[in-house]
Protein backbone atom coordinates (compact mmCIF):
# COMPACT_ATOMS: atom_id res chain seq x y z
CA UNK A 1 0.00 0.00 0.00
CA UNK A 2 2.35 3.24 0.91
CA UNK A 3 4.13 1.52 -2.80
CA UNK A 4 0.76 2.77 -4.43
CA UNK A 5 1.10 5.96 -2.79
CA UNK A 6 4.00 7.07 -4.09
CA UNK A 7 2.89 6.50 -7.93
CA UNK A 8 -0.69 6.53 -8.26
CA UNK A 9 -2.03 5.03 -11.47
CA UNK A 10 -5.03 7.19 -12.98
CA UNK A 11 -7.09 5.76 -16.05
CA UNK A 12 -9.26 8.27 -18.59
CA UNK A 13 -12.25 7.31 -18.78
CA UNK A 14 -13.94 10.26 -20.91
CA UNK A 15 -17.77 8.83 -21.43
CA UNK A 16 -19.42 5.93 -20.97
CA UNK A 17 -18.64 3.30 -23.33
CA UNK A 18 -15.06 4.68 -24.35
CA UNK A 19 -11.85 3.16 -24.24
CA UNK A 20 -9.86 3.21 -20.79
CA UNK A 21 -6.68 4.60 -21.07
CA UNK A 22 -3.72 5.27 -18.81
CA UNK A 23 -2.57 8.62 -18.06
CA UNK A 24 0.32 10.11 -16.68
CA UNK A 25 0.26 11.65 -12.81
CA UNK A 26 -0.20 14.87 -11.83
CA UNK A 27 -3.41 15.47 -13.72
CA UNK A 28 -4.03 18.57 -15.71
CA UNK A 29 -7.33 19.65 -16.39
CA UNK A 30 -8.75 22.40 -18.42
CA UNK A 31 -12.08 24.12 -17.85
CA UNK A 32 -14.67 23.92 -20.49
CA UNK A 33 -17.08 26.76 -19.09
CA UNK A 34 -16.74 29.50 -16.85
CA UNK A 35 -20.18 30.21 -14.20
CA UNK A 36 -21.37 33.63 -13.65
CA UNK A 37 -22.35 33.20 -10.17
CA UNK A 38 -23.61 36.99 -10.43
CA UNK A 39 -25.48 38.91 -12.33
CA UNK A 40 -24.04 42.31 -14.08
CA UNK A 41 -26.13 44.98 -12.59
CA UNK A 42 -28.69 46.96 -15.04
CA UNK A 43 -27.88 50.13 -16.41
CA UNK A 44 -29.55 53.05 -15.80
CA UNK A 45 -33.19 53.62 -18.01
CA UNK A 46 -35.67 56.41 -18.30
CA UNK A 47 -38.54 53.65 -18.99
CA UNK A 48 -37.43 52.01 -15.47
CA UNK A 49 -38.41 55.23 -14.04
CA UNK A 50 -41.66 56.10 -15.89
CA UNK A 51 -42.86 52.51 -15.02
CA UNK A 52 -42.95 53.54 -11.43
CA UNK A 53 -46.10 53.58 -9.35
CA UNK A 54 -45.75 56.39 -7.59
CA UNK A 55 -44.43 58.11 -10.33
CA UNK A 56 -47.53 57.52 -12.71
CA UNK A 57 -49.73 58.55 -8.94
CA UNK A 58 -48.22 61.65 -9.42
CA UNK A 59 -48.44 62.58 -12.88
CA UNK A 60 -51.79 61.83 -12.63
CA UNK A 61 -52.84 63.92 -9.89
CA UNK A 62 -50.62 66.58 -11.24
CA UNK A 63 -52.72 66.30 -14.93
CA UNK A 64 -56.36 66.23 -12.99
CA UNK A 65 -55.01 69.60 -11.23
CA UNK A 66 -54.41 71.18 -14.40
CA UNK A 67 -57.46 70.02 -16.44
CA UNK A 68 -59.86 70.04 -13.82
CA UNK A 69 -59.99 73.92 -14.41
CA UNK A 70 -60.25 74.22 -18.36
CA UNK A 71 -63.29 71.49 -18.05
CA UNK A 72 -64.87 73.75 -15.20
CA UNK A 73 -64.50 76.97 -17.37
CA UNK A 74 -66.56 74.97 -20.22
CA UNK A 75 -69.73 74.82 -17.89
CA UNK A 76 -72.50 76.99 -18.44
CA UNK A 77 -73.70 79.04 -15.81
CA UNK A 78 -76.27 77.00 -14.46
CA UNK A 79 -74.12 74.01 -13.87
CA UNK A 80 -71.77 76.33 -12.31
CA UNK A 81 -74.85 77.24 -9.88
CA UNK A 82 -75.59 73.80 -9.45
CA UNK A 83 -72.30 72.80 -8.06
CA UNK A 84 -71.22 75.53 -6.11
CA UNK A 85 -74.95 74.76 -3.85
CA UNK A 86 -73.64 71.42 -3.86
CA UNK A 87 -70.54 72.26 -2.16
CA UNK A 88 -72.67 74.62 -0.12
CA UNK A 89 -74.40 71.55 1.38
CA UNK A 90 -70.84 69.64 1.81
CA UNK A 91 -70.10 71.80 4.67
CA UNK A 92 -73.02 70.94 6.55
CA UNK A 93 -73.81 66.64 6.51
CA UNK A 94 -77.54 66.73 7.31
CA UNK A 95 -78.63 69.36 4.95
CA UNK A 96 -76.74 67.03 2.30
CA UNK A 97 -78.42 63.98 3.88
CA UNK A 98 -81.78 66.13 3.77
CA UNK A 99 -81.45 67.31 0.53
CA UNK A 100 -80.30 63.58 -0.55
CA UNK A 101 -83.19 62.12 1.07
CA UNK A 102 -85.63 64.46 -0.60
CA UNK A 103 -84.01 63.81 -3.86
CA UNK A 104 -84.53 60.02 -3.64
CA UNK A 105 -88.22 60.73 -2.40
CA UNK A 106 -89.20 62.75 -5.02
CA UNK A 107 -90.49 65.70 -3.11
CA UNK A 108 -87.07 68.26 -2.81
CA UNK A 109 -87.11 70.53 -0.42
CA UNK A 110 -88.46 73.89 0.00
CA UNK A 111 -85.75 76.75 1.02
CA UNK A 112 -88.84 79.24 2.19
CA UNK A 113 -88.52 79.82 5.52
CA UNK A 114 -92.52 79.32 5.59
CA UNK A 115 -92.20 76.12 4.27
CA UNK A 116 -90.19 74.74 7.51
CA UNK A 117 -92.35 75.63 10.25
CA UNK A 118 -92.15 73.39 12.74
CA UNK A 119 -93.46 73.02 16.09
CA UNK A 120 -91.24 72.28 19.00
CA UNK A 121 -91.86 69.07 20.79
CA UNK A 122 -91.69 67.97 24.40
CA UNK A 123 -88.84 65.91 24.10
CA UNK A 124 -86.76 68.61 22.56
CA UNK A 125 -87.14 70.59 25.78
CA UNK A 126 -89.87 73.08 24.27
CA UNK A 127 -92.46 74.33 25.88
CA UNK A 128 -96.24 73.23 24.55
CA UNK A 129 -98.48 75.84 23.28
CA UNK A 130 -101.80 74.32 25.33
CA UNK A 131 -101.21 74.63 29.16
CA UNK A 132 -103.38 73.60 31.53
CA UNK A 133 -104.84 76.97 33.94
CA UNK A 134 -103.61 76.63 37.51
CA UNK A 135 -105.35 78.25 40.48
Amino acid sequence: LPDALDSPKCIEYAFPGAPKQAISHPLELTAHASYDYFEPRQGFSLMGIFKNPMLLLMVATAGMMFWMPKMMEGLDPEQKEQMQRQMEMQQDPSKMLTQLWGDLTGTGEDDSPSAIEKKPSAKAGGKTARRGKKD
